[in-house]
């Protein structure tokens, strides 16, 4: 958003022209000029609503009539908003009906703009709907031969998952949950359904034919993660929708210096802090994402350019690179260090783990700055306009109460996760504290509870919870470990090769598994064997960290699958950024060989 003058007699839209803006008036007059000829004084306090509205010209004429101070939306800008709003063009059409018809309806719920006139006569009937992206999907073109593929897979693969587990001496019901996996896998590989669909369906599956109790296939739905995940989600939105992201994100630009480097660097190193305080990827990207977006509409970055590819790159990598480098990290090293003795627990659980993890956390910063010189080299198109950024930074005056309110429940939520060892309350009943704060407050109305939140992301995140409680209910975790780990002889006391077993075992777990559930049964099958031959346990935990945040297809990664839910990712360059990914993964493995002198001369070995 930039801000503009006109003088009277300026023309801010003409008809026939491109309608590439929208203008929201601060102040002044202007006249309006109907296709019709009919000229009246303009209203409401915008004017360029074609642009919002997907129009390609502009259907009036406005000319300013005195001097008129202006904020310019582009069309590009409205893009990226009708992502998330797909009300937008909707409301925009019903606004320029509006006005054609000789009135100016406000904004949602009925209510009209301050100095409008509602109910004048001559008011043309309201537009037909925007069909919005769930009702193009049901009527879009007949199954294509992917599609058609996809759909044969989900009947075939299945079934011969089963009888291939019954044969191989699997249980029926360990064999029947196996093939239900095969079928999630399927469902996501072909991307035939949304991706939230596949964990649903297999829950609905294993309660029709009677695998588990209800209480463990709906168990992600009843555990604490629910309110972690809607607390911050919550919170997230608040912290865009007030505005307080984008008074953060003048202020940072302002001080840093007008290199790409640097504000790439931010968005790592916010991360990086936030990481041993917030135990979930998804989370720390949540809290990561307006600020990102603001910062990108802030540079001025076109879409699928390089550098906001690489911006996009380093916001994603400070919610991924760090999970495995502290035990608060990443939820399922939390968990497995569970399943060692409570002394062990005790000493991998504190700084021990974060000194152990230094050689892994150096190379991954240095392979991340190394690729992004390398494959996301990136300069800002457009000079940054430091006299603006402080013009804007004194227009928006002190912190509302809006700013207030998302700010203190940030750093309560913040400094209450980072203080569960004092006072044992959950982090997860901290999420719920501070949503129930926002709603009380009226930072989340009902509609922005409904629209803001992202609902088919809460339902992935949950469902692939449920299902994995249904494996371990049906232990198939055990059973993949008993069949696993009489291959492993081979390992004699060296630790490359036990790397090199952990690898391929994550690796080849996480195509079906997801990212917690891959690493959690990669531990459980590596434990015994890091036992026998005399291998550090803490080894064991951080490598299935390690590598179970390699990914090659889109369902693996459940941040790149928020990103992608919440249209972040529709505006990179997904070639270069692919590039970029696959030189991490390849980093992930470096990083672990290279650890392995370190690891020596720290005698964990």
């Amino acid at each position: 958003m930039e801000q503009v003058e006109f003088a009277p007699g300026d023309v801010l839209c003409a008809v026939g022209q491109s309608a590439a803006n929208l203008y929201l008036i601060e102040r002044g007059t202007a006249v309006l000029i109907t296709p019709s000829g009919r000229e009246a004084p303009l209203r409401a306090a915008h004017c360029g609503e074609e642009a919002a509205a997907g129009l390609k010209h502009y259907v009036c004429t406005v000319t300013a009539t005195s001097q008129v101070m202006a904020w310019r939306l582009p069309r590009s800008t409205l893009d990226d908003i009708a992502l998330l709003q797909p009300q937008l063009a909707a409301d925009a059409l019903l606004s320029l009906a509006s006005t054609l018809g000789g009135e100016v309806v406000g904004g949602r719920n009925g209510k009209s703009a301050p100095g409008t006139n509602v109910g004048a006569e001559g008011a043309s009937d309201p537009p037909a709907r925007v069909p919005d992206a769930t009702t193009r999907k049901a009527d879009r073109a007949p199954l294509k031969g992917r599609e058609i593929s996809g759909w044969v897979a989900a009947i075939l693969v299945p079934a011969g998952i089963y009888f291939g587990g019954v044969f191989g001496g699997l249980t029926t019901q360990s064999a029947m949950f196996a093939a239900i996996l095969g079928m999630v896998v399927v469902l996501w590989i072909f991307a035939i359904v949304d991706e939230f669909i596949p964990p649903i369906l297999a829950i609905v599956a294993t309660l029709f034919i009677g695998l588990a109790p209800a209480s463990v296939a709906l168990g992600g739905f009843a555990s604490p993660s629910l309110m972690t995940v809607i607390g911050v989600f919550a919170l997230a939105s608040t912290i865009a929708s007030s505005g307080l992201s984008y008074r953060v994100m003048l202020r940072v630009l302002a001080r840093l210096p007008d290199r790409p480097f640097w504000q790439q660097t931010a968005m790592l190193l916010g991360g990086l802090v936030l990481s041993p305080i917030v135990p979930s990827a998804n989370n720390r990207l949540s809290m990561l994402l307006p600020l990102y977006r603001d910062m990108a509409d802030g540079l001025r970055l076109p879409p699928r350019s390089t550098a906001l590819t690489a911006l996009f790159a380093a916001t994603l990598s400070g919610a991924l690179l760090f999970s495995p480098i502290m035990a608060t990290s990443k939820p399922s090293s939390i968990a497995a260090l569970n399943l060692l003795s409570v002394q062990a627990q005790q000493e991998f659980g504190g700084l021990f783990w974060l000194v152990a993890a230094g050689a892994a956390l150096v190379g991954l910063l240095a392979f991340h700055f190394l690729f992004m010189r390398w494959l996301l080299p990136a300069e800002n198109p457009h000079p940054l306009p430091k006299d603006r950024i402080r013009d804007q930074l004194q227009l928006l005056g002190p912190l509302t109460f809006a700013e207030y309110l998302a700010s203190g429940a940030f750093v309560a939520f913040l400094v209450g996760t980072a203080t569960v060892s004092l006072h044992h309350v959950q982090p997860s009943w901290i999420a719920g504290s501070v949503l129930v704060t926002l709603l009380v407050c009226g930072s989340l109305g009902k509609m922005d509870f409904r629209r803001q939140l992202d609902w088919p992301m809460v339902f992935f995140l949950l469902g692939i919870d449920s299902v994995v409680r249904i494996m371990n209910y049906l232990k198939v975790d055990a059973a993949l470990a008993t069949v696993v780990s009489g291959r492993l002889g081979f390992i004699h006391g060296s630790v490359e090769l036990f790397v090199l077993a952990a690898l391929v075992i994550t690796v080849v777990l996480r195509i079906g598994l997801p990212v917690t559930a891959g690493a959690l049964v990669s531990v459980v099958i590596l434990l015994p064997i890091a036992e026998v031959n005399l291998i550090n346990p803490w080894i064991c935990i951080f490598l299935a960290a390690l590598f179970s945040d390699i990914w090659f297809f889109p369902y693996q990664s459940s941040v790149w699958m928020q990103a992608v839910s919440q249209g972040v990712s529709g505006s990179i360059d997904h070639a270069r950024f692919t590039r970029y990914n696959q030189g991490m993964n390849l980093a992930r493995v470096a990083v672990a060989f290279i650890s392995i002198p370190y690891w020596k001369w720290l005698k964990l070995q």
